[in-house]
């Protein structure tokens, strides 16, 4: 094996190289100045946010848009702290990303050295596999097995390196990734598992499909239609994936969970077996919704994910198919060849139809209100019909972001990036800003409240100095929408610090020096996106709505209304 000599540094930056990293994420750092040096040689693009949490974003952006690991950089001990909620985002939405967390010398480590802490200990929670370097040799092979694990486990992967070891000097094997990961794809389900569920499958009359994040990154939709339309199963799209199956299909009926279709829980609530392809069954995405609790209780459950510690772990199931979504299919599509099946595919198709256009014609007549200041519902209605089609459109968390989930449904994969299950509020401008820069040829559109952005506005001057055009469209309602809707709920129209005295935000961005205009009027918004779109440059559009119209919570069961014993709380 050839080996060449180099310093720790070297040794970090082509181990980089070899792995094709375009981009890093992250805020200069005297921790890991040393490689950072040597990025420009080797063709990586380093992304000076102005806070780490945003790096952590962008990388998790970068990595669900382009679907290879993005990779982010803290300074040792604060800039890694800051880190945190990305990874944690990312580890529930299972992207592959790289966090690289320079420590304290190693001569130095368990002394208290200044901005030394146990960073091992604290990633541990939000990571799905984390290496330390432990001699300075090691370096390469550490880079290495962080991408390795990064790929076959599809999550955030940390490598801690001590900072006094870019310095050191070895004789590094130069390795390629083709001899030390593979692409981390899994074969099917066993034979006998697959045989139960078609058995299942073939005798349903009602069966429904769920498709989920697992359709999503493997890009089997077609794959799924043909299954559907063998089965006679209408299609639903798990929560905050509604780019899973496309909602134009005869047999699509667009998302369950969280403001989604009607027509979708409807079908799924009449269900006598359901197939969940690629998805964990997160029981947040099947509470009730619009008063209906859909879940079809004691009907069949086939559940398939690639992750055995997730099948059955949140709904209890009939069968678990354990395996690569795409390749289940096949093999479930192989198994139904010559079977009778109980299904009636004209009649799902008639029935699917007919609840769309109800669902339809039910979201026009909500949204489409005239009235002094706008309606949510008209400015979110207005947004859908003026996306392009191809958009990639990334949501934020609250209940205007939310609620967007109604009305935007793209068919292609990778064109829905919701925040995901843990929820943080201002994720999506920075994992929208990952977005564009892992596919710069797509348009992208990110989703945020007023109170998102507040959290995340300062990212308008990365934007625009690294000349990344995307349109962040924030809609400012002037409250923290989703808890004010609970205190109307639960504590008799009593708002405590849920109100925002906001600044002029697109005044603020303009600043920043992005294209951003304040928008009032609804018929404003399809040439303001048109405009922004066509700007090539980091755009805000700022849509002003009224605060006092709010969707329903995200959860009726998450809050009872109050009980007060003590007389100075009861008055």
């Amino acid at each position: 094996m050839q080996k060449r000599r180099m310093t720790g540094s070297e040794a970090f930056t082509e181990a980089l190289r070899l792995e094709e990293v375009k981009v890093i994420y992250g805020i200069v750092g005297s921790a890991f100045m040393d490689p950072l040096d040597l990025f420009t040689a080797a063709g990586i693009r380093f992304v000076q946010v102005r806070h780490e949490q945003s790096a952590a974003l962008m990388a998790e952006g970068y990595g669900r848009a382009s679907g290879v690991p993005g990779v982010c950089i803290g300074q040792n001990g604060p800039g890694v702290t800051n880190l945190v909620t990305g990874l944690a985002s990312a580890k529930l939405n299972h992207t592959p990303v790289v966090v690289i967390t320079p420590a304290v010398p190693s001569t130095l480590a368990g002394t208290g050295a200044f901005q030394e802490i146990d960073q091992m200990d604290m990633m541990r929670s939000v990571t799905v596999h984390q290496v330390r370097v432990t001699c300075a040799d090691r370096i390469g092979e550490g880079i290495r097995s962080a991408f390795r694990a990064a790929w076959a486990l599809g999550g955030p992967v940390q490598v801690d390196i001590p900072r006094d070891f870019f310095y050191a000097e070895w004789h590094e094997p130069m390795l390629e990734p083709r001899d030390y990961r593979t692409d981390g794809r899994r074969g099917g389900a066993p034979a006998d598992q697959v045989a139960a569920a078609s058995g299942l499958l073939a005798g349903a009359k009602r069966p429904v499909i769920l498709a989920g994040l697992g359709v999503v990154r493997t890009g089997c939709a077609d794959q799924v239609a043909a299954l559907a339309e063998k089965l006679g199963a209408p299609v639903a799209n798990v929560f905050m994936h509604n780019d899973a199956f496309p909602a134009s299909h005869p047999l699509g009926l667009g998302p369950i969970g969280y403001q989604g279709s009607k027509a979708a829980m409807k079908l799924v609530a009449q269900a006598d077996c359901v197939l969940a392809l690629g998805t964990r069954l997160n029981r947040f995405g099947l509470n009730p919704q619009y008063g209906t609790d859909f879940w079809p209780e004691g009907v069949p459950l086939i559940q398939n994910s690639h992750d055995p510690l997730e099948l059955g772990a949140q709904v209890p199931i009939t069968c678990g198919l354990l395996g690569d979504v795409a390749e289940v299919t096949r093999q479930l599509l192989t198994a139904l060849d010559g079977r009778a099946l109980a299904g009636d595919g004209a009649a799902a198709k008639a029935l699917v139809a007919q609840e769309k256009a109800a669902w339809a014609q039910e979201l026009a007549e909500m949204s489409q209100v005239d009235s002094p200041v706008m309606h949510p519902r008209r400015a979110l209605w207005e947004l859908a019909q003026a996306m392009p089609a191809e958009a990639i459109v990334v949501l934020d968390i609250g209940n205007v972001s939310g609620t967007a989930g109604a009305y935007l449904n793209p068919e292609r994969a990778g064109h829905y990036v919701a925040p995901g299950s843990l929820g943080g509020i201002g994720v999506s401008y920075p994992t929208a800003m990952g977005a564009k820069m892992a596919r710069p040829d797509a348009r992208v559109v990110c989703i945020i409240g007023d109170g998102s952005w507040s959290m995340t506005m300062q990212e308008v001057m990365t934007a625009v100095s690294e000349k990344v055009p995307f349109v962040a469209v924030l809609m400012n309602n002037q409250v923290y929408g989703a808890e004010r809707r609970n205190q109307y709920d639960f504590f008799d129209e009593r708002y405590f610090w849920t109100a925002l005295e906001n600044p002029d935000f697109a005044r603020i961005a303009s600043e920043m020096g992005a294209h951003a205009r304040r928008i009032t009027k609804p018929e404003e918004i399809a040439p303001a996106l048109a405009e922004a779109l066509a700007s090539d440059r980091p755009s805000v559009l700022e849509v002003m709505i009224d605060g006092k119209v709010l969707s329903e919570p995200y959860r009726r069961d998450a809050l009872k209304p109050p009980v007060r014993h003590l007389p100075l709380y009861s008055a």
